[in-house]
């Protein structure tokens, strides 16, 4: 009856190409003091985001900037996608999947005009965040820092 998913370890892969920073370098307090949670964050390198996890997406905003991954050991993961984003209601984000769908991991969750988008707003850095109500005394372990692909094994909850 669910005793042993709910204690299984939840790999995270990369969702793009770039470069993980720590969640504390983020350039917006919200994210950097851990207001939603913990995490860590990517500077992309390319606009092709894709599923960090395997799960059910819980949020899709319609701006295409954040989406929830409900992950099936119960762990929420916010991929929040460059700062102040969704000031610019949409524009520049082409949205692939819809609120509700199951993705898997690597799945195309959008594809962001990087260039454009990145001369709109204070930065492109890309926060991933394990929510905090949703961690319920589980652990991030951060497994990969600085350059990375999309794909890429870079944290695990344990």
């Amino acid at each position: 009856m669910g005793l042993f998913t709910k204690n299984k370890s939840l790999e995270v892969f990369s969702p793009v190409d770039g470069e993980v920073i720590s969640i504390s370098d983020v350039e917006d307090e919200v994210f950097s003091e851990k207001m939603l949670g913990d995490g860590l964050a990517i500077i992309p390198s390319n606009g092709s985001f894709y599923a960090p996890i395997e799960g059910k997406l819980v949020t899709v905003f319609p701006s295409g900037h954040a989406y929830g991954i409900l992950a099936k050991n119960g762990v929420e993961i916010l991929l929040h996608i460059g700062i102040d984003t969704v000031s610019l209601d949409g524009e520049g984000f082409d949205i692939k999947v819809k609120q509700n769908d199951s993705v898997q991991v690597g799945d195309l969750l959008a594809i962001v005009d990087i260039e454009n988008v990145s001369k709109k707003v204070p930065s492109i850095q890309t926060p991933l965040i394990f929510t905090t109500e949703s961690m319920d005394g589980k652990k991030i372990e951060i497994l990969k820092t600085g350059k990375v692909n999309k794909g890429d094994l870079i944290a695990v909850v344990k």
